[in-house]
């Protein structure tokens, strides 16, 4: 690999190119800047990441709201009767007591059915290795008679 060409040992290019991509470090050279550019540099970046940290505090409040609301609704059909009277207290959740309290809450918690709408090769979880079956082209839902 090595040859002789006006008395300098030169390389195999291919070779350079192995070590470079095995011995070359990943990391970034640090930044040299003069002082006001390095002052101007901190201060956009501080501001990005400011508000990048107000988006972040701003979609997770939406996410906590949108939760609630949620929660809320769920324990409104928990506490619903058959006419869709919402109980206030537990006084008047325990005169309703009967089969239709939370009937609703019931069938909308329940998970009969789930695979159904989905096929089985985009619900099951992405793993490292090969299915035993492969995808599946020709699939389509099964008819409900």
């Amino acid at each position: 690999m090595l040859k002789r060409k006006g008395g300098k040992m030169q390389r195999d290019p291919r070779v350079r190119a192995i070590r470079y991509h095995l011995w070359h470090s990943k990391a970034m050279r640090p930044l040299r800047f003069s002082r006001m550019r390095g002052l101007r540099h901190w201060t956009i970046a501080r501001a990005y990441a400011l508000f990048k940290h107000r988006r972040r505090q701003a979609l997770e409040r939406d996410l906590e709201r949108q939760y609630t609301a949620m929660r809320a609704a769920v324990e409104a059909l928990r506490l619903m009767d058959e006419r869709g009277v919402v109980a206030r207290t537990e006084a008047e959740r325990a005169a309703q007591q009967g089969a239709g309290v939370g009937r609703l809450y019931r069938i909308a918690m329940g998970k009969q059915g789930v695979w159904d709408q989905v096929p089985i090769e985009y619900a099951r979880v992405q793993t490292e290795f090969p299915a035993k079956e492969p995808f599946n082209e020709g699939w389509r839902r099964p008819r409900k008679e």
